[in-house]
């Protein structure tokens, strides 16, 4: 049976390591774990060892600490999982029979954590995403065979859209399959329109901004723009 290595990237996510923790506990099948932290969080260090994972310092960038985690994995499958998310117990096992039945990079179902009607449209969109553009984000759970992921060099280390730019390299030699196991994700990117407006827990008007802001960025990234000027729209910097 092939092996998954599970790659998290931290950066001071508090109570979320444990959540998490507890989830990885009790999915089957997981060779190992990976936890690649960007930021100086000891309680972190010691609840991650204590549970028997792996615990690694990185520099700070998502991109970086998911390359770092990769070269400490031994498995023949990564799995790249963000520590807000939560999977199903046979998540795994799917990953790897997609594998040993010639998947090479895949991502699972999203939904996210707030079920009113307009968060399930972004599932909705997201899931249509990587059926018909065949684009998959982070926060969809992807994974790739080692063999794939070494041919592609790692995620491009850039500060911002590192997963499309991985899922458009990748398209030159196998499109992203998505399972059906579904991964549940935060909503808390939505909660404030990136910074734009502030009308408490997940804004109507936030989670329509999102939702433009992404289509947005997606389109400078294919025309070429600065990276550095995606970064600070997205961050409001």
């Amino acid at each position: 049976m092939k092996k998954v290595s599970v790659v998290v990237p931290i950066y001071n996510e508090g109570s979320n390591v444990s959540k998490l923790i507890d989830i990885l506990l009790e999915t089957d099948d997981i060779y190992e774990v990976i936890f690649s932290d960007a930021s100086d969080d000891g309680d972190a260090k010691k609840i991650i060892e204590a549970n028997g994972f792996s615990y690694i310092k990185s520099p700070k960038g998502r991109s970086f600490q998911m390359n770092e985690g990769f070269k400490q994995s031994s498995g023949d499958i990564v799995f790249f999982l963000h520590c807000d998310s939560k999977i199903e117990k046979n998540c795994i096992s799917s990953i790897i029979k997609a594998s040993e039945n010639g998947v090479n990079f895949g991502c699972l179902t999203i939904a996210f954590d707030d079920t009113r009607l307009l968060m399930k449209i972004c599932g909705f969109m997201s899931n249509f995403r990587v059926n018909h553009r065949k684009i998959a984000f982070g926060d969809q759970g992807m994974f790739f065979s080692r063999e794939l992921f070494t041919k592609l060099n790692g995620f491009a280390e850039i500060p911002i859209m590192e997963d499309y730019d991985i899922s458009i390299r990748a398209k030159k030699f196998e499109a992203v399959t998505k399972l059906d196991d579904r991964i549940i994700t935060s909503s808390r990117k939505y909660y404030k329109g990136y910074g734009r407006f502030n009308y408490g827990k997940l804004s109507f008007i936030g989670i329509l901004l999102n939702m433009w802001d992404m289509q947005v960025y997606q389109h400078k990234f294919r025309a070429g723009s600065s990276l550095e000027d995606i970064n600070r729209m997205y961050y409001k910097k």
